[in-house]
């Protein structure tokens, strides 16, 4: 009787001790909802990666193509070798694009110049392909040199595969002649990862083109008057599918019947950037929304499965001998644990400053959750060349008038 009451007690006690021996598990984090054909989302400022779906695929892109586009013309405006007060007149074929249903945004006059301020935001805002056009040959002379500047830019920026055929996205077959290289089938394509190194260096060089796509309108000159015309992203406050809580304040849309419909997003999130990408999200084709809720997902997937965690602070050591300069923040799943992380020095422009020996060496974590995107600095300063302004005389001005009269 007693050896049972000791069996009994024993059993009692293992029973007892089960739950703190039991290992935690945590479910996985549920898949956004994103129905799109790649994805990204990632850290502006660190270019650490919280979701990536197909990355490498070269995909259509659209109208995603004028970042590189204004990026361009932005440095061309910083440099002072365009001016915002500069006027500029359409081609009659550009003018005649934006009477077209398909390709028409804001309306352009081939006897009419429109100053590159006006132009520049009516690229951004409503993603206007002749404005784009207009821009890319005050800066370049015409659009076939302007699109070899942005593939020696996408070059210097290590991305070797870019196809890259025209300044404003559409496809080719759209297009007139002189308006792209390459052949009437041919479409701009990039993949994800491309697009991420584009948006990191535009941001990063150009901070104040936030305050272009973030205007949830634009006002034109047309007829002589001031029309209004809503922005494309539907995610800025004000908009149709604006979400308290999620302010997104850029980036661009792009659309095209073989691109589909896609989007650059970035928002403020918990003290940094974050991008979204996506592209190709399919759906109804009556669904005008659908690029936006895919968007929308995708922030919300972040805030609720990653959290902007303080991994170290200056008095800490890093293998003993590295120093960090400042605090460190990197996105953690609430599952990670933390002491499993890793560094080592970066191999590319990334990573977080530390002291060693006096001397500056960035480090990164070999084992983040989803590493980072594929970004190098480039130190090589791109050369805009200064197109002079043609002069014209009185009978230059007669054809002029006979040639945009009919």
């Amino acid at each position: 009787m007693k050896k049972i009451i000791q069996k009994l007690l024993l059993l009692a006690s293992v029973m007892i001790l089960i739950p703190v021996f039991q290992p935690q598990t945590v479910a996985a984090a549920t898949e956004p909802e994103l129905n799109a054909k790649a994805a990204m989302a990632f850290d502006e400022k660190t270019g650490q990666i919280m979701y990536s779906k197909n990355t490498d695929e070269k995909v259509a892109i659209g109208s995603i193509t004028k970042i590189i586009t204004l990026y361009l013309v932005t440095k061309a405006i910083d440099s002072g070798e365009l001016k915002e007060t500069d006027m500029l007149t359409p081609t009659k074929e550009q003018a005649d694009m934006t009477q077209e249903a398909e390709l028409t945004n804001v309306r352009l006059d081939a006897d009419k110049t429109y100053s590159v301020k006006n132009l520049y935001s009516a690229a951004w805002i409503v993603s206007s392909n002749s404005a784009a056009m207009m821009l890319a040959q005050k800066v370049s002379g015409n659009q076939k040199s302007f699109v070899r500047l942005m593939r020696r830019t996408l070059k210097d920026w290590g991305i070797n595969d870019a196809k890259i055929y025209n300044v404003s996205g559409l496809n080719n077959d759209d297009l007139y002649n002189g308006m792209y290289l390459g052949n009437k089938d041919n479409e701009n394509k990039l993949s994800v990862n491309d697009i991420a190194i584009i948006v990191k260096h535009i941001l990063d060089e150009y901070p104040e083109v936030l305050k272009t796509t973030s205007q949830a309108k634009l006002e034109f000159p047309v007829d002589g008057e001031t029309k209004t015309y809503n922005s494309l992203n539907l995610l800025l406050k004000d908009q149709r599918d604006y979400q308290e809580g999620y302010e997104f304040d850029g980036l661009k849309t792009g659309t095209t019947k073989k691109a589909g419909e896609s989007f650059v997003g970035t928002l403020p999130m918990d003290g940094t950037r974050v991008v979204t990408i996506v592209m190709d999200v399919t759906g109804d084709e009556s669904d005008n929304d659908k690029r936006f809720r895919s968007t929308q997902n995708l922030a919300r997937y972040v805030k609720e499965n990653y959290t902007r965690t303080k991994i170290m602070t200056p008095g800490d050591k890093v293998d003993t001998k590295y120093t960090p300069q400042k605090d460190v923040y990197m996105w953690l799943p609430s599952d990670f644990d933390l002491g499993s992380l890793k560094y080592e020095k970066s191999k590319n422009d990334l990573g977080f400053k530390t002291t060693y020996n006096g001397k500056t060496v960035k480090l990164n974590a070999i084992n983040s959750p989803n590493g980072y995107i594929p970004y190098t600095k480039t130190e090589k300063k791109i050369k805009i060349k200064k197109v002079a302004t043609k002069t014209t005389n009185w009978w230059d001005n007669v054809v002029h008038f006979f040639t945009n009269l009919f």
